[in-house]
């Protein structure tokens, strides 16, 4: 078994720190001392954010640092916490593979018992175009873009000249009716008329909102009768609801429905088409963009793997008519699932019987905006300003640390007396293209180090040094107008080699994500660098490494 070699206590390693993984952390923590658990929580950012305020992180009610709790905060002293991109599980070695750190250096991270808490990614490659021109509400970041974006069309619209051109600037559609379809339209709805009296060239009657849902109703995750409410509501404040409707196009200036219609808009939210992630697909339990686990979360046909929340297939039991049923993916039900899943783990290591789940919600709720909401809590329907006032309550409630209680808190009354703000801020973006500078002797890779792109030298000279695994060495030198990196398609991300700067170099780098997207459009140009890559390395050595 793979354990600590400074403490030998049984490593818990959970991957993901939304809801589910931040939940369980904590819970296994209250059930075993720090002594006798070593618990350590790995993601890819060092925040937690709370997922349900991101409409309103959107609509500037909410200052972006005020909707997330950094995880060495939250988590306290006895949880480890990593900052990390996980690549890769050996499930027959219970190791991780991660890449850390500024040089993205590749780390083997050992586990006894791992927990799968990654959440899901956007998928929505099924409509053509909306994955290159759509917005999403997945995380802090797509709430920022898309503050942003409505700002900056507001900028477009107030002094552009063509009516057609301010008419596709004031277009806002949204697609999907769930909870996060409805929540996002609505606080679009009342930011954009709140921001209308600093745009003179803009009135109320060329704003445009539209609201497209396959379905027959919005919000089917509650009765028919709130959905009905909740459209009511939205339709009152000017906001269309296309009901029945699917998209099948996205352009970067109009979108197609089903109908053969077009709309023309420059914005574009999809908050349909959640995927599995590339970590879960590696493993065999991947069923139906999710992890198929038992009843007590582990991973199907795995002792020590376990899977919840929105990464989860959870079974829940059969209802009255006999029908498979599985957790919906809700913070709600993740926070229940972290205390099993806390439970069942700790039962394991001590030879104590596990607890299957099964969880009854407490209800649901959802804002509408205009200080309005709808909901279901305890099978007793709630409308209008109790509903919204319930959902704040119940969501500040389960918002993690007194501290982003009391700031969240502030928000919300400061929104009530001051004018929201229209500030713009620009976010500086990474170049597809960028340079470099390495001085005399400075290593550019080193084994076990993520290659990040395409290297052509501009001036000066490297040295590329690759070991064979039975001891052979490789040398190459390159200088002005040469390259490394164009066996980036052939081999993983993670470098073999070392190079170093032999004189002070400047080189052009092409991202790694863009390189991969260039060699895969423009064949020549991959042509260029297979054969590039086959004259410059020997061919008995090409096979080896």
């Amino acid at each position: 078994m793979a354990t600590d070699s400074a403490t030998a206590t049984p490593r818990i390693v959970i991957v993901g720190g939304g809801f589910g993984g931040v939940f369980a952390a904590r819970a296994l923590r209250r059930l075993r001392p720090p002594s006798d658990l070593h618990i350590e929580l790995i993601n890819n950012a060092n925040y937690f954010v709370f997922q349900p305020l991101l409409p309103e992180v959107a609509s500037g009610i909410i200052n972006a640092q005020d909707a997330v709790t950094p995880h060495r905060i939250l988590l306290g002293h006895n949880i480890h916490f990593r900052l990390a991109e996980v690549k890769r599980i050996n499930v027959d070695g219970r190791t991780l593979a991660v890449l850390q750190g500024q040089r993205k250096r590749l780390v083997e991270v050992p586990w006894d018992h791992l927990v799968i808490a990654g959440g899901t990614s956007a998928a929505l490659s099924q409509v053509p175009g909306l994955e290159e021109h759509a917005l999403c509400m997945k995380n802090l970041g797509d709430a920022f873009a898309l503050r942003n974006h409505v700002l900056r069309c507001f900028e477009w619209a107030d002094i552009t000249r063509f009516a057609a051109h301010k008419a596709r600037a004031l277009c806002f559609v949204v697609v999907g009716g769930g909870f996060s379809g409805v929540e996002t339209i609505g606080e679009l709805a009342d930011m954009a008329r709140r921001s209308l009296r600093y745009y003179p060239h803009v009135s109320a009657e060329e704003l445009r909102f539209v609201l497209l849902q396959r379905g027959d109703r919005l919000l089917p995750e509650l009765p028919a009768q709130l959905g009905a409410y909740a459209q009511q509501r939205l339709e009152k404040r000017g906001i269309e609801v296309r009901l029945n409707t699917s998209l099948t196009a996205a352009t970067a200036t109009y979108v197609e429905l089903d109908d053969d219609e077009t709309l023309p808009t420059a914005t574009i939210v999809a908050t349909i088409g959640s995927g599995p992630t590339p970590l879960a697909t590696s493993l065999p339990q991947c069923e139906r963009g999710r992890l198929v686990t038992d009843e007590y979360l582990r991973l199907r046909g795995a002792q020590n793997l376990w899977a919840l929340g929105d990464a989860a297939l959870i079974p829940l039991p059969a209802g009255k008519d006999s029908k498979p049923r599985y957790a919906p993916p809700t913070a709600q039900f993740a926070v229940r699932e972290s205390k099993l899943l806390a439970h069942n783990i700790n039962a394991t290591l001590q030879g104590n019987t596990l607890r299957r789940f099964d969880y009854r919600p407490l209800g649901a709720m959802a804002s509408i905006g205009a200080y309005r909401g709808v909901g279901q809590i305890f099978g007793i329907n709630l409308t209008g300003w109790l509903a919204w006032f319930m959902w704040r309550s119940f969501y500040l409630m389960m918002l993690p640390g007194i501290v982003t209680r009391l700031r969240v808190s502030l928000d919300w009354f400061l929104d009530y007396i001051l004018p929201r703000s229209i500030v713009q801020l620009q976010q500086s973006q990474r170049p597809a293209v960028r340079f470099a500078y390495y001085g005399a002797g400075d290593y550019v890779l080193r084994p076990g180090q993520l290659l990040d792109g395409f290297y052509l030298v501009l001036e000066g000279r490297l040295e590329l040094r690759i070991t064979a695994p039975d001891g052979e060495e490789f040398l190459r030198q390159v200088g002005p107008q040469e390259h490394i990196g164009d066996r980036l398609k052939h081999f993983d991300t993670v470098v073999r080699s070392e190079v170093r700067a032999q004189e002070d170099t400047r080189v052009m780098v092409i991202n790694w994500d863009d390189l991969l997207r260039l060699r895969e459009s423009f064949h020549d140009f991959d042509d260029y660098l297979r054969q590039a890559a086959e004259k410059q390395y020997p061919e008995h050595f090409y096979g080896k490494v």
